[in-house]
């Protein structure tokens, strides 16, 4: 159960927006900095003021009806012309049912509607459904902490038989009282906020992943969400089985360079066919742009295909926008995060019509998140070490499979794949006019017969 990977959390990549301040992590019971905190990770800032509009649709009261039905002239004409009274009164049953809209689809309704991108309906935030299947967190497995939550390996439960009323946002729900439940679903991961400013980015992630869900196919590309827990604000997952490819990197880094080339050549194809289809998926059928793609945040699970393989989807849409949205509260040119080493050249420059996250952006940290597979690391590492001015002047060069190629080992990793090596160029362009889009960069891989899943 130790490997039992869930939504990932920070890696220790330093993390950024241009546009905030340093924010420290702090846990919901001390004062004190998390282990593993970095200062120079930030995330964004609350970036949409309104609220979301209320769906509910207002029907004409029956009081209101009976008025209108009782009105004098109405009454004058019934007394004079009885057969006028019967035509009047069936007009006017007509224009109370005008006025009267039909009313808001229920959630069952809501979830079947696959929307497409640009719907005028605004989005709405899955609710999890605790009545059903509950969730135990007293004795359930922290897996780690980001900057703005703790991540909990939970066992599903009996549900409680009455529900609660709401409380603090960052205490976890009572442990339900166990009853035999026979099948149960694969465990939960739940996602905790840590700090009171972070409920508005989980309400926020939970905005982008329904969105997300309400088209069919997405559970192949993106962790299921199960819904956004109303006693708590923690926002419920399936938990994955095979870790993330941060993981992936960091035990083929422990291998030989024989063994880890042949590993390398077994999962490459699949994982990139996954990941290109999956951004193919949030950019032409979505309309989400991630924002912070990188190895932390895929997260692997055996292939439905074949249990020998993987599939990679992507996680933590914390820093995701929808673009292409009548609904303002999520759409924002000021939205997304990133990290270091995976942030696109422009994302440095000045002008906020440029270093705002765009599907560009997610193609580089895709592409560079390939790269990193490759040799093992940044490949900014050798020529930038740890120094933050250097690393965000090798960022702004654009170049990072030239500067990969100055460490000696990542540069014989490199020549050993070229054909690895040629996917990662068709989106390290850094003029982002010229980097493959997420469709012509999923035909690529078609062309070289990658698919089926990671081996």
């Amino acid at each position: 159960m130790a490997n039992l990977a869930i939504l990932t959390l920070r890696d220790p990549a330093t993390t950024v927006h241009p546009r905030s301040l340093p924010l420290r992590t702090y846990s919901a019971s001390d004062t004190a900095p998390m282990p593993g905190f970095d200062e120079n990770r930030t995330r964004p800032r609350s970036r949409h003021q309104s609220m979301t509009a209320n769906l509910t649709r207002l029907v004409l009261p029956n009081d209101c009806q009976q008025d209108v039905a009782a009105e004098p002239s109405y009454i004058a004409q019934a007394q004079n012309q009885e057969s006028r009274l019967q035509v009047d009164a069936s007009a006017l049953r007509v224009s109370t049912s005008a006025l009267t809209p039909p009313a808001t689809p229920g959630k069952a309704q809501f979830l079947d509607d696959h929307h497409h991108r640009g719907s005028a309906t605004p989005p709405e935030i899955l609710e999890y459904d605790f009545s059903k299947l509950d969730y135990e967190l007293d004795r359930a497995k922290l897996l780690g902490s980001g900057l703005w939550s703790d991540v909990f390996l939970a066992e599903p439960t009996a549900p409680q038989t009455s529900r609660p009323s709401p409380t603090t946002l960052l205490t976890p729900p009572a442990t339900p009282q166990k009853t035999p439940l026979g099948v149960r679903p694969s465990l939960y991961a739940v996602k905790m906020p840590t700090r009171p400013d972070a409920l508005e980015v989980f309400r926020q992630e939970a905005k982008a992943l329904t969105h997300i869900h309400r088209n069919s196919g997405s559970e192949g590309y993106v962790v299921p969400f199960h819904g956004q827990d109303p006693r708590n604000s923690a926002l419920v997952f399936a938990a994955l089985q095979a870790g993330s490819l941060h993981d992936v990197t960091c035990r083929m880094a422990q291998m030989t360079e024989v063994c880890r080339h042949k590993e390398l050549v077994s999962l490459f194809p699949g994982l990139a066919n996954d990941l290109i289809s999956g951004l193919d998926f949030l950019h032409n059928v979505a309309g989400i742009v991630h924002a912070d793609i990188k190895p932390a945040n895929i997260l692997l699970s055996p292939s439905p295909r074949s249990p020998k393989k993987l599939q990679a989807r992507y996680a933590d849409f914390s820093a995701s926008f929808i673009i292409d949205s009548t609904d303002t509260t999520i759409n924002s040119t000021a939205a997304g995060g990133g990290t270091w080493t995976f942030l696109a050249p422009e994302q440095l420059r000045l002008s906020s019509s440029e270093n705002s996250p765009s599907h560009a952006s997610d193609i580089w940290s895709l592409g560079l998140t390939f790269l990193s597979l490759i040799v093992l690391g940044s490949p900014y590492a050798a020529a930038c070490g740890d120094n933050m001015f250097r690393l965000r002047e090798g960022i702004k060069a654009g170049d990072p499979l030239g500067f990969a190629a100055m460490d000696p080992a990542a540069r014989k990793r490199m020549v050993a794949c070229q054909g690895f090596v040629d996917c990662c160029r068709l989106a390290l362009q850094k003029e982002r006019g010229k980097r493959v889009g997420a469709e012509g960069w999923r035909g690529w891989c078609g062309r070289q017969g990658w698919g089926g899943g990671s081996g």
